[in-house]
């Protein structure tokens, strides 16, 4: 993991996301406490959104309506479009 030291907070996102490679990237400021940005592959990606309460609860939410019969099926999506 290579480090950078960020001394402008408002340097774009991507540009720290060009610069880091794949092995991740450690970036310091001096105000602010070190924080990791590794890449995300699907299999953690997927973890992340099995824990996730607002997703969990949204899931909860289109489950009910379904099962109180307020949904389109798919062949009624394709009619409308």
């Amino acid at each position: 993991m290579t480090r950078q030291v960020v001394t402008n907070l408002e340097t774009p996102i991507g540009d720290v996301l060009a610069a880091m490679g794949r092995e991740g990237v450690l970036l310091e400021t001096k105000d602010h406490e070190p924080v990791a940005v590794l890449l995300l592959d699907d299999d953690l990606i997927d973890y992340l959104l099995e824990r996730s309460p607002r997703l969990t609860a949204e899931c909860q939410r289109i489950r009910r309506e379904m099962d109180a019969g307020d949904f389109v099926t798919h062949d009624e999506v394709r009619k409308l479009l």
